[in-house]
């Protein structure tokens, strides 16, 4: 066989254009090469015949990996959590078991793999006259933003971070965990449990206290969401927990993230004000709009975290108004659409019914995920490689 084939003959052999030939060369699919320094470039027989053979199993793969990252095929190996039977499970434990009374802390140990040690009182996040002037000029803004801003200034400080091995890294979760708390309730840094301290700063009773447990229990991981990808692409660079969280936060701000929560939030307020609730669903429908907080595509029988939420509230704050509103809303949501509540649906439900601040919801979303966030930032960080795929071209082809 040949070493070397001609541009021509590398073309016929493809069924291509010379502008595709060349395009692949670009790419690094074929080698190239000018002899003793002519002009005339020659290409890798083997490189042709390898695509040759790829083309002659068609296009599968090539269609597989383009709908993999748009909930296709898995494109990473994690033991974290899994989706399976309509039902969630962190490491092999069923979420809704643990959320009837574990703590978000200690279902971070189960996802982080790890004992009490990280969790000791004294694990705090460094700060500063410039931090305690940056938290004081955010106290206004939403909680997610309020994450944003802060985190950058305790992340400069707290020199820790770096210490890149696997006990550092979780030592640095739990700074950012217990940060992220204090930020998202006003309140003093602490090794509190998560839900005591919002409960602390938004003034909640014991009972209350145990919804937001139960919310961050469920909201802790989900797989490969768009926030928890983000997080493992800019892990696998080898930054900090600090500087994937950011990436984890940024994601959430989207409106078909986390942005779903308040959109939820909105909606309700609009059902509140019409007084006829079917009517007002069908016009968004009319509209052309999809209605936030109902369906997933990985539950078709319907989200359990939602689903175990609202039987919740249901048991705990019976006769409520703004629950009732919730479920003659997700009754005729599903009679209209067949689709039912997920987790956006029950923060936003939760936030109304408790009365929580503006944007309560999605702050329980932001303060659970984070800690799901650490787990795959703990699970990335520990294989070399970065994430980095290809794309495949589709732009105009070079002049030949």
């Amino acid at each position: 066989m040949k070493r070397h084939l001609s541009a021509a003959e590398a073309a016929k052999a493809l069924g291509i254009s010379l502008p595709t030939l060349y395009a692949y060369v670009s790419r690094g699919l074929i080698r190239s090469e000018a002899p003793d320094g002519s002009r005339t470039r020659l290409y890798a027989a083997s490189d042709v015949k390898a695509l040759q053979a790829r083309k002659a199993r068609g296009r599968k793969a090539e269609a597989v990996a383009s709908g993999a990252l748009h909930f296709g095929a898995p494109v990473l190996e994690s033991a974290l959590t899994l989706i399976a039977d309509n039902r969630l499970y962190y490491r092999g434990r069923d979420a809704a078991e643990l959320a009837a009374s574990a703590t978000l802390e200690e279902v971070a140990r189960l996802l982080w793999d790890c004992g009490e040690e990280p969790f000791d009182a004294d694990n705090l996040p460094p700060s500063d006259g410039r931090v305690r002037r940056a938290w004081a000029g955010i106290a206004d803004m939403p909680p997610l933003d309020r994450c944003l801003a802060l985190l950058p200034h305790a992340a400069i400080l707290d020199d820790r971070a770096w210490n890149l091995d696997r006990a550092g890294v979780m030592e640095c979760g739990v700074r950012v965990v217990r940060l992220l708390s204090a930020i998202v309730a006003g309140m003093p840094v602490s090794a509190q449990p998560a839900h005591r301290v919002l409960a602390q700063g938004w003034k909640l009773d014991a009972k209350a206290a145990n919804v937001l447990r139960a919310a961050l229990v469920m909201s802790a991981d989900h797989e490969l969401n768009a926030s928890a990808f983000a997080v493992r692409v800019v892990a696998a660079t080898g930054t900090t927990v600090y500087g994937s969280t950011l990436a984890g936060l940024a994601a959430l701000q989207g409106p078909r993230h986390g942005g779903v929560t308040p959109r939820m939030v909105t909606l309700f307020g609009e059902l509140e004000q019409s007084g006829d609730l079917r009517a007002t669903l069908r016009q968004r429908l009319q509209g052309g709009e999809r209605l936030p907080g109902v369906g997933h595509w990985l539950y078709p029988d319907g989200d359990p975290r939602a689903k175990f939420l609202l039987e919740l509230l249901r048991r705990d704050y019976a006769g409520n108004a703004a629950l009732d509103l919730a479920l003659r809303t997700a009754e005729i949501a599903e009679a209209i659409t067949d689709r039912k509540p997920n987790i956006d649906f029950a923060l936003a439900t939760i936030e109304r019914v408790l009365g929580l601040p503006a944007n309560g919801g999605l702050a329980l979303f932001l303060l659970g995920r984070a800690t799901g966030w650490v787990a795959h930032h703990l699970e990335q960080s520990a294989t070399p490689q970065l994430i980095r795929p290809r794309a495949r071209y589709t732009g105009p082809m070079p002049a030949v």
